[in-house]
């Protein structure tokens, strides 16, 4: 188990999405945090791609400064 800590206007936010749609608070952070985790790992997947491009791209130049 993890406490968090709330600000007064997210906490009222929180409430009343929970009342609109009958869903428990904790359940709502719950889907919110996996959803915000699995958009950034999509990101990490994106920058660790980005990252290895570069780095084929450095060792290409390399090569092709050692054949001139």
């Amino acid at each position: 188990n993890m406490e968090i800590e709330l600000s007064k206007d997210m906490i009222k936010k929180l409430s009343n999405v929970s009342l609109v749609l009958g869903v428990k608070n904790k359940d709502i952070i719950n889907r919110a945090l996996l959803f915000y985790l699995d958009t950034i790992s999509k990101q990490l997947e994106l920058k660790k791609e980005m990252i290895a491009w570069d780095k084929l791209s450095d060792e290409a130049l390399l090569r092709f400064d050692k054949l001139i």
